[in-house]
């Protein structure tokens, strides 16, 4: 198995590392080298970059809280954009606004996030260390099992990877349900992905334009209900597929998070899995949702090993005590590779540890 989060999509292109080489003179501000398309960590996913601007302009309802989320705190790592949201998910319960609020939000992501990808595969020309990684794992794996791919982020970075190996995703059961060696988990949704909603727009909202059903379900967002059905939807086309009003589906990235933003079958399938896999890979992932580290330390077998790729001594040191915690019957092996995703690769320390 191997767990993806939002430093794997961050540090994601081989050729365009974080912290590399500065723009030669002349290449301006749009250069690859800089941060307006890199895809985001979590604290950055309000930034003031132009392309989340144009986002929120055309989701304003979730402009009042921006400046929460964009506090100096937030953006030094001192308090978690998590805790931010949090609490305004928490005012909801008695602000008049705050269902509006909290909807425009998932509008935002998807849009945001949808476009930052879009420019960073034009940028990278879709060279990515999802793709190195997927050949060592085919290359080096025995046996007909199956590899599980776990991942919170909302990009399709890795999709976009997986179609070099076969495996195209047509309909939501591909993700779980295919010929391929590789099964895919998206537990907080997708920007291409959306829940169809049980709301029927009055006669002067134009059902076959997107954008003006999306705005009419942000603004009765407190009448909204949303259904466990999970269609694919084009990313420009989000609010309608197949006439039918469809939210997007992905999940606020707060503390406490609920529930996943997945079809049921998908944990089903994932529960399955969990008592089979012996040898764990973490990319990015802080390991700070509560429910996915429940059904880890309810299904796992007992001494999996766990390599733990993050940048840094700490990091690393706070997603083992994570672990630890979730896992304190059935304590794994564990190690760290303090290194990011590109150096992962780079140092063919993956290789390593997948032929081990």
């Amino acid at each position: 198995m191997v767990i993806f989060g939002a430093g794997a999509s961050y540090d994601s292109s081989p050729t365009y590392p974080p912290g590399g080489t500065p723009p030669p003179p002349g290449m301006g501000d749009l250069s690859p080298y800089d941060d307006y398309y890199r895809p985001p960590l979590a604290k950055d996913l309000f930034a003031d970059r132009p392309l989340f601007i144009q986002s929120l302009d055309q989701f304003p309802q979730c402009k009042s809280i921006v400046p929460r989320l964009r506090d100096p705190a937030v953006i030094r790592g001192q308090t978690s954009i998590e805790t931010r949201l949090q609490e305004i998910e928490e005012e909801a319960r008695t602000y008049h606004r705050g269902a509006q609020e909290l909807a425009a939000v998932r509008c935002y992501l998807q849009s945001a996030i949808s476009q930052c990808e879009m420019h960073w595969q034009a940028t990278t020309r879709g060279i990515t260390n999802y793709q190195t990684l997927l050949r060592e794992i085919e290359r080096t794996h025995i046996g007909d099992g199956p590899v599980c791919l776990v991942t919170f982020n909302y990009d399709t970075l890795l999709e976009s990877a997986l179609e070099q190996f076969g495996l195209r995703i047509g309909h939501m059961e591909h993700y779980t349900q295919n010929p391929s060696l590789f099964r895919i988990f998206k537990l907080h949704g997708s920007v291409n992905w959306g829940q169809e909603a049980e709301i029927h727009p009055p006669q002067n909202v134009n059902r076959e334009h997107p954008p003006s059903v999306l705005r009419y379900m942000i603004e009765n967002a407190a009448q909204l209900q949303v259904s466990d059905r999970f269609v694919l939807c084009e990313r420009g086309r989000m609010g309608v597929v197949n006439n039918r009003p469809v939210f997007p589906a992905i999940a606020i990235p707060v503390e406490r998070k609920r529930r996943f933003q997945c079809p049921r079958y998908m944990i089903e399938h994932l529960v399955e899995m969990l008592p089979l896999v012996t040898k764990i890979m973490i990319i990015g992932w802080r390991a700070t949702e509560d429910n996915f580290l429940d059904l880890l330390g309810q299904h796992l077998r007992p001494g999996a090993y766990i390599s733990i790729v993050a940048g840094n001594h700490s990091e690393a040191e706070k997603i083992s005590a994570r672990l630890d915690r979730a896992l304190l019957t059935k304590p794994p092996s564990c190690s760290s590779e303090r290194m990011g995703f590109t150096d992962f690769m780079r140092t063919r320390r993956a290789e390593q540890i997948l032929a081990g």
